[in-house]
């Protein structure tokens, strides 16, 4: 009686199922505005696709190049959406091969009278270009057109709106949606004077993982395809337009 009384006082810490920790949730590094239109929307798509993966994530808002580094040092397990060549130049990254979203990018200008017919036209004229650091499709673009001396880059969209305003550049390059997210904003003042002066081209855009979890870049494959084919990204978008009173 004894010997059972204390065998059964020996097992009781270990009586009760033990449960594991559930996983501290995954970095995600998004661009800088939490309150734009595509971060709204992408963040409800991406907390879909890592629940369906069994997986949560914490939202961080970074300016493209801050978020590099970041991503250099490992510090975010996840790069929510860069363009194809970014991982050719970050090869250590695992790259998620269906792509989230495509990207419109188009150089913008503040000159009443700048036309241009292709960005090979830039080669002979005096025009001052500029873009954001972290677009390496602009980068690309305006290094193959602009001599050294008439091309600058900048750290925020902000900066580079202003300076065309300003007459302190004449072109500027950036993702489309963000220079239009950006002209909302009452702290431009004469947004009315900045247009598109030349569309470049549409991109897909891929999310890029840590090494550490490259064993889920096949499955969040899988699921962004699925998703997509549910018709979730333009269902988040619709919801999104309606809170921020874009509906038509």
């Amino acid at each position: 009686m004894s010997c059972l009384v204390l065998c059964a006082g020996l097992l009781q810490p270990w009586g009760s199922p033990v449960h594991a920790a559930p996983p501290a949730p995954l970095l995600a590094g998004f661009d800088a505005d939490p309150n734009s239109f595509a971060n709204r929307w992408s963040v409800l798509y991406f907390q879909e696709a890592f629940r369906r993966l069994g997986m949560s994530i914490q939202i961080a808002y970074y300016p493209l190049a801050r978020r590099t580094a970041l991503v250099d040092s490992g510090e975010i397990d996840i790069d929510s959406g860069r363009v194809r060549a970014y991982g050719d130049a970050h090869p250590k990254l695992v790259r998620v091969e269906e792509p989230f979203m495509a990207y419109n990018f188009a150089l913008f200008t503040a000159h009443p009278t700048l036309q241009l017919e292709n960005v090979d036209s830039l080669r002979s004229a005096e025009w001052l270009a500029e873009y954001r650091r972290g677009i390496l499709f602009c980068e690309k673009a305006l290094k193959a057109a602009v001599p050294a001396e008439r091309l600058s880059d900048i750290s925020s969209e902000e900066q580079g709106i202003h300076k065309l305003l300003a007459g302190r550049t004449d072109l500027y390059c950036d993702l489309e949606y963000v220079v239009s997210e950006t002209l909302r904003s009452p702290d431009i003042k004469d947004a009315a004077r900045v247009r598109k002066a030349l569309s470049l081209g549409s991109v897909p855009i891929y999310t890029y993982l840590q090494p550490r979890h490259a064993e889920w870049a096949p499955r969040l494959a899988a699921i962004f395809k699925k998703m997509k084919s549910e018709g979730l990204m333009e269902a988040y978008q619709a919801q999104v337009a309606r809170e921020m009173g874009r509906a038509p």
